[in-house]
């Protein structure tokens, strides 16, 4: 079997399995049908990875395993994974708080990875927690220490379903299938797997008070290195923004990530938690130091120079306006702010001038995101239905491109979510993308306007869901950043009923026996 074929199959097998988890079958037992389609999903999954393992790195691991005492080693070093995971399992069935904590110290991290060749910065712990997560609930269902996971939201997982088994299936007739099969490989496959893990832990642990202590701590540290960086004139991991910077006006930090961007988002993130946190609180000391946090991070989201990551935190800052103390009065004050500050900047910039009345001095700003958005939509008049596959954008727009215009443009990848969609998905992924973004919203909001503190909660995970949404329209990374999946399953399990743990302790009670 050719190895196109093998992926095809993969692609069509994570596709079924991802739907078969979020979607109910007429007739089948919802432990059956999960039971399948994790085991569809999770194969899927490998295969697709190993597909993108290069020849050259795979027959340098296998001439490593020919001496025996690597292959003594390598064994060890399996036998001590294995170990180690049995370890992290029993802990997480004892302590569920304990997979969040991982959770929420993993998100951000990615590792520059070296294999066969081939560099990238990869979220490594994070697909290891995914696994983890994944294997500790099956234990658990197995020895009967679980309930079933809950199943979710219909006006979520119905929009979702089709939503991601149409990008799976795109692979089939991508322009670019290897690309496509690293996208459901390193973002699809493992957050889909992501969102459900949320949702099933969420309620036998302190969830939301892990995650917001591991991503204030994480931001504010990030910060904390994006400041060194601006100070040191130093950067980590990329050379490209290295050299950039010696030409620019501006000395841009990437912090622990490739891009600004991304690290802006990150303290936009940060920002909006703290702030969320700071209008519950009454104790001095903790606003005290939510306060000190906010203004680390603050500073840190300067030194990115990242317009796209300010307007996330602005548009975060309307919505928690809007719900602490009502829609117009923060209207009324993010207008008096724009004006006042929007017009100093104005008489005091004549850059911005010139940006806001000179297309051409627009798009320089912009650094070729119009240009990118023109070629998405090039790439939609050619393929208007279906789209060019998952991952086909980059390639297809090459092809829009001449030989000059190559050598000379040097970012081919869109910059803009709902482009993304159309250019590789058509008119049916562009509807079913926009119908998941309302039933997303739908499921993330609805009723949080009732509900007290978690009411609060669920608000800021929509206001800064809001935020990325806002980010990916200049930035993209919308369903590549894994804090969407984990912001949309937080929402929806704080909105779904608690379990009671007597009851689950509490045996049944035996069926009424008739007197005769």
């Amino acid at each position: 079997m050719s190895a196109a074929l093998v992926r095809d199959v993969a692609a069509v097998a994570a596709a079924a399995g991802v739907a078969g988890l979020l979607v109910p079958l007429p007739g089948v037992r919802p432990e059956a049908r999960r039971a399948v389609a994790l085991a569809l999903a999770l194969a899927a999954w490998v295969v697709l990875l190993g597909g993108l393992v290069p020849r050259s790195g795979a027959d340098e691991a296998l001439d490593r395993l020919g001496d025996p005492a690597a292959a003594a080693l390598a064994g060890l070093g399996a036998a001590a994974v294995l170990a180690g995971g049995a370890a992290l399992v029993r802990a997480v069935l004892a302590r569920p708080t304990l997979w969040f904590v991982l959770l929420g110290i993993a998100l951000p991290v990615r590792l520059p990875v070296s294999f066969g060749g081939e560099r990238a910065s990869l979220l490594v712990p994070l697909y290891a927690v995914i696994v983890l997560g994944v294997a500790a609930w099956v234990w658990g269902r197995l020895q009967g220490r679980l309930p079933a996971a809950p199943e979710g939201p219909r006006a979520l997982n119905l929009t979702l379903a089709p939503f991601a088994a149409l990008l799976l299936v795109s692979i089939l007739w991508s322009a670019d299938p290897r690309e496509g099969a690293v996208k459901a490989a390193f973002f699809y496959i493992p957050f889909a797997l992501l969102y459900l893990l949320v949702l099933a832990w969420w309620p036998r642990a302190r969830a939301l008070h892990a995650l917001v202590v591991t991503s204030l701590a994480g931001a504010t540290a990030a910060a904390g290195v994006a400041l060194y960086q601006f100070a040191a004139r130093e950067l980590w991991w990329n050379e490209t923004l290295q050299t950039a910077n010696v030409y620019s006006r501006f000395f841009r930090v990437n912090g622990i990530f490739f891009d600004p961007n991304i690290l802006g988002r990150y303290l936009a993130l940060g920002i909006l938690t703290a702030l969320a946190v700071a209008w519950v609180r009454r104790s001095r000391a903790e606003l005290a130091a939510l306060g000190a946090a906010v203004a680390v991070m603050g500073a840190g989201l300067f030194v990115t120079y990242s317009r796209s990551s300010a307007l996330m935190l602005m548009t975060g800052l309307v919505l928690l306006g809007a719900r602490a103390v009502g829609p117009r009065r923060a209207a009324v004050a993010g207008a008096a702010l724009l004006i006042v500050l929007g017009g100093a900047s104005i008489a005091a910039s004549d850059n911005i001038r010139r940006a806001l009345t000179s297309a051409e001095r627009l798009e320089r700003v912009s650094e070729g995101r119009f240009d990118l958005m023109r070629g998405g939509l090039t790439i939609w008049r050619d393929e208007p239905v279906l789209g060019a596959g998952l991952g086909g954008f980059e390639r297809r727009f090459e092809e829009t491109l001449t030989p000059v215009e190559q050598r000379r443009i040097r970012v081919v990848i869109s910059h803009n979510a709902p482009v993304t969609v159309l250019s590789e998905t058509g008119v049916v992924g562009l509807a079913l993308f926009l119908a998941l973004v309302g039933g997303a919203g739908w499921a993330m909001v609805r009723g949080s306007r009732e509900g007290g503190d978690d009411g609060w909660a669920r608000w800021t995970m929509g206001a800064i869901a809001a935020g990325i949404v806002v980010h990916s329209l200049l930035y993209s990374a919308l369903f590549e950043d894994p804090f969407t999946w984990v912001l949309a399953g937080a929402a929806v399990a704080l909105a779904a009923p608690r379990p009671d743990p007597l009851a689950e302790a509490r045996p049944e009670a035996p069926e009424a026996v008739p007197v005769p």
